[in-house]
């Protein structure tokens, strides 16, 4: 079935280099529907789908433990969408969200002035633009995460650029995620350029990494609603929709490539840096793959 889905995903874009302005979407939308269709289909029935879908999940498990048919607008909660332990946990956790420190502080960070008397407010007069990004600067050709675009403001009112790796950059996207729960994803391919990059993100996609030779959709397409000792896998679709994500693990609020950067070790491999190339035109891609669906984020994970 993986075979099925990578025949459909990773078909030939050649005769997209060939189309009008304004159509360089084609091959991303054929993508993001057979993506969208994979998993309707997957989590519509997986008890009488079990042989295809789930073969090494206990029959009892999925009677027990799993949600469905799963609606398209759920696949935006991620893992919680279709495994009622992790909704019923979540659910638990968030009576008393552990971002919620970090969401006030990262209200505070983006109107807090600059030496120069402005603030990031000056450069996003409405900070409800998560469902934007990542986007393609057509001038740059190249993607701009939203995390790129707060540095830039930054720079250009003379102060220094955050580290990636820091907590504040997470904590200013964590209120700019909260002005903008609800609003369903809108990533644009406007140019040749930006079709290249969201080309080179689908390859770093189905890339084979590490020792063990794994690719991201080995676990989050084919294994997807299936288990890694006592982890559920979360599907591709929805995946990007509710972060900066407060992870357990972390103890902190984190952002996307942080979480990318985490799989990518997982499989043995060493990760790209923080919004290189590789791992924004990664964003893009799967940022693409879920548009349409709501934004639900800052949230919690394990």
């Amino acid at each position: 079935m993986l075979k099925a889905i990578e025949k459909i995903i990773v078909a030939s874009t050649v005769l997209c280099a060939f189309l009008s302005a304004g159509a360089f979407d084609v091959q991303a939308e054929k993508d993001r529907l057979a993506m969208q269709n994979y998993f309707l289909t997957k989590f519509s029935d997986p008890l009488g789908k079990s042989a295809s879908y789930f073969p090494y999940v206990d029959p009892e498990e999925i009677k027990k433990d799993y949600i469905y048919p799963v609606k398209l607008e759920d696949f935006a909660h991620g893992t919680a969408s279709w495994y009622r332990p992790t909704k019923e946990q979540l659910a638990e956790i968030n009576e008393f969200p552990p971002y919620e420190i970090a969401l006030d502080e990262g209200k505070e960070l983006f109107y807090k002035k600059f030496a120069n008397g402005k603030s990031y407010a000056d450069c996003f007069p409405n900070p409800a633009v998560r469902d934007i990004y990542p986007l393609f600067d057509t001038t740059k050709k190249e993607v701009v995460t939203l995390e790129v675009a707060i540095n830039e403001c930054r720079v250009k009112n003379g102060e220094n650029a955050l580290k990636y790796e820091q907590d504040d950059i997470a904590k200013i996207m964590g209120y700019m995620a909260f002005e903008s729960r609800g609003k369903p994803l809108a990533i644009k391919i406007p140019t040749k350029e930006a079709m290249e990059a969201y080309d080179d993100g689908k390859k770093e996609f189905y890339k084979q990494r590490g020792y063990f030779a794994l690719n991201c959709a080995e676990c989050h397409i084919a294994g997807s609603g299936q288990r890694i000792r006592a982890e559920a896998l979360s599907p591709t679709l929805g995946s990007v929709t509710h972060f900066p994500v407060y992870r357990l693990k972390w103890g902190a609020i984190g952002t996307l490539q942080r979480r990318l950067q985490g799989c990518i070790e997982d499989t043995g491999s060493l990760a790209p840096k923080m919004q290189s190339k590789e791992l924004r035109n990664l964003e893009y891609f799967l940022t693409y793959m879920s548009n349409g669906l709501k934004i639900d984020g800052p949230d919690t994970r394990k």
